[in-house]
């Protein structure tokens, strides 16, 4: 078996350099990094003389939309290069590229197997988005504002509005930058963060309503009837896991919500390497970020396979009680 290892920023940027036709794609469900890093990429490509689109198979969230240059494709175009970011396995590509050779794996995740032709990842960035930033130096480029608002959306995204431990001075430093480009983050914030619905805040609330605590570990469900009674969907539901962080004493933190049958489940944590426990369902992520599905269990089946799983990683305490939380 080949044996790859992450290539230069200078590598890379040759090969950008080198390329006539690109797609560019990233992971399945795809958040704020994965979209802004992409779109900075097709930006990128583009200032260097290529034919550049995006392509994912499924439709790009509306709150990000406005990011993306040009008409995404739901299909990989013949004769393209394929460029993947911020997508920690090849299993979550989100464009079905069979045939087509991965020619650039971009990511962040340390994780990350290097199954491209060329890899460039770096596991201390705070985001995808920051990596790109580093190659538009290395190309040459200088960043105009819709490059670096797609870049900026990527990292304040990443870390959470910059609350999350994966902050760091070069995050900071390259804001610093983003901002003298023309990023105007208030403009962002509205676009992001204040575009929700009722039926999401409803899906929301009945998320954290149906919350249990188990010592240490937090851990949420929402299912099909939740998304009927309030109107919500599984996506909407995501952002539950921010309001389940700020639950003082908490270790881990878990929202499990059903789709097509099974379930998906997010990880969050301050000081747990929640990583190892997505990866004993076949998922991963950052040490104290991370996902995982489990195929053929709704929520409340999935919950109980996850405390298995975090016997011996946190304190699961006693049974919850009848007001959802477990003796401490």
């Amino acid at each position: 078996m080949e044996t790859r290892t992450s290539n230069t920023v200078r590598e890379v940027a040759d090969l950008l350099k080198s390329l006539d036709r690109v797609a560019v794609t990233t992971h399945v469900g795809a958040d704020g990094d994965a979209i802004g890093s992409s779109a900075a990429l097709v930006r990128l490509a583009r200032s260097l003389g290529a034919e550049a689109v995006f392509c994912h198979r499924e439709p790009v969230p509306n709150y990000l939309r406005w990011l993306v240059p040009g008409e995404p494709l739901t299909e990989l175009p013949p004769d393209h290069d394929l460029l993947v970011v911020d997508t920690s396995r090849a299993d979550r590509v989100g464009v079905d590229y069979e045939g087509t050779p991965v020619r650039l794996n971009l990511d962040h995740h340390a994780d990350n197997p290097l199954y491209g032709e060329y890899n460039y990842v770096d596991g201390t960035a705070a985001a995808s988005a920051q990596i790109v930033a580093s190659l538009y130096e290395e190309c040459g480029i200088p960043l105009d504002r819709d490059a670096a608002t797609a870049i900026y959306t990527g990292v304040s995204t990443d870390t959470g509005g910059f609350r999350f431990r994966n902050v760091s001075p070069a995050a900071h430093e390259l804001v610093a930058d983003l901002l003298r480009a023309g990023v105007v983050p208030a403009e962002v914030d509205d676009r992001i963060n204040r575009t929700g619905t009722v039926p999401q805040l409803r899906i929301v609330g009945a998320s954290l309503a149906n919350a249990e605590l188990h010592g240490s570990a937090l851990i949420s469900t929402v299912d099909g009837e939740d998304y009927e009674r309030t109107g919500g969907s599984e996506l909407d539901s995501k952002e539950s896991i921010d309001r389940l962080r700020t639950v003082a004493g908490v270790e881990v933190v878990a929202h499990l919500r059903e789709v097509d049958g099974g379930t998906k489940g997010s990880l969050r944590s301050e000081s747990v390497d929640v990583s190892q426990v997505a990866n004993r369902f076949g998922g991963g992520g950052h040490r104290l970020a991370a996902g995982f599905t489990i195929k053929g269990k709704k929520p409340d089946e999935a919950k109980a396979d996850l405390l298995d799983a975090l016997q011996g990683v946190v304190d699961l305490g006693e049974e919850p009680g009848p007001n959802g939380g477990g003796a401490r």
